[in-house]
């Protein structure tokens, strides 16, 4: 009997430890004696069974990750935004202008230029060249020849004319006119403000005392040199430092004699116009009466009464001898 016992207690030893291994009975809710009594457990909550194990190094790898790769599509995003918004300011910003010169036409070499052949175009300023004749400074280049031929619509360059930028003064006079030098003092001289590119009116007064006549000689003369100067000055220099006594004007063959002919036998004025202006003179002289508005007196002449016819007389001798 005891012996049976023994027995029973080797197999239950032998039951319950195979029991703990399959089924991990150690920290079970319930435990056995070895005579078969069950004592119970404390039982263990489920996160406790699960057990809090420190993270791993393959999960802190996979949220650092995750953060960088979140941080890089915010900055990424930003950079587009930035870069889009830019562009999109430099099409709506209109770009500065320029005007410069090209022709109308295809042109050979020899040619000279004239306002007629030439038109403006208006580029951005950033693709002008510094070398281009522009709306500004065309109008040396009037008259000048080509050294190359430039064809139609390419922009004209300096380097395309045989003077350059420099060009002879016969190079400026237009084709069938003449430049005709005239001597001046500071009074036709406007002070010395006279410039370049003006327009001019010439007076001429002749007679002496009170038969002094005053009348237009011409009108709208082109200014082309005063004295060496064929540029406008365009700074603040003082009248002074542009003292000439003679000026260059622009005329035909037959306006030339004239304004010969006018130095010989009176005096010329020169009266500066605007150069919006284009209304003529009155061709009525100025006279001394005229100046002082006073009526030339009329001399009545005497009626002369017509004579009569004289009939013939006829003489009759009555008698004899």
């Amino acid at each position: 009997m005891s012996e049976n016992a023994e027995t029973g207690s080797v197999i239950k030893k032998l039951h319950r430890a195979m029991s703990g291994k399959n089924h991990g009975s150690v920290g079970s809710s319930a435990d056995r004696s070895d005579n078969g009594v069950v004592n119970p457990v404390p039982a263990r909550s489920k996160s406790a069974n699960l057990g809090l194990r420190k993270p791993g190094k393959g999960s802190v790898v996979f949220v650092l990750s995750i953060t960088v790769g979140l941080a890089g599509a915010f900055f990424s995003r930003k950079y587009i935004e930035n870069k889009v918004e830019f562009y999109r300011e430099q099409l709506v910003q209109p770009e500065k202008m320029v005007q410069i010169v090209v022709p109308k036409m295809s042109l050979r070499r020899g040619q000279a230029l004239a306002s007629e052949l030439l038109s403006l175009r208006s580029i951005p300023e950033k693709y002008a060249d510094s070398n281009a004749l522009s709306q500004h400074n065309f109008t040396e280049a009037i008259g000048q020849q080509l050294a190359f031929d430039v064809d139609e619509g390419r922009p004209l360059l300096w380097a395309h004319l045989e003077g350059g930028r420099s060009p002879t003064f016969s190079g400026m006079v237009p084709k069938g006119s003449r430049a005709l030098t005239v001597r001046v003092d500071e009074i036709n001289s406007i002070s010395g403000f006279l410039q370049p590119q003006d327009r001019i009116d010439l007076l001429m007064t002749y007679g002496s005392g009170t038969s002094n006549v005053v009348f237009p000689l011409l009108q709208e003369m082109i200014v082309i040199a005063t004295g060496v100067q064929t540029q406008v000055v365009k700074n603040g220099d003082l009248a002074s430092k542009r003292a000439f006594s003679t000026i260059t004007i622009n005329v035909t063959p037959e306006e030339a004699q004239k304004i010969t002919l006018a130095q010989k036998i009176g005096k010329l004025t020169a009266v500066l116009r605007n150069p919006e202006d284009s209304l003529p003179l009155a061709n009525t002289p100025m006279t001394t009466a005229r100046l002082f508005n006073k009526k030339k007196k009329v001399i009545s002449k005497p009626k002369t009464v017509p004579k009569r016819k004289e009939t013939p007389k006829i003489e009759y001798i009555i008698g004899g001898v």
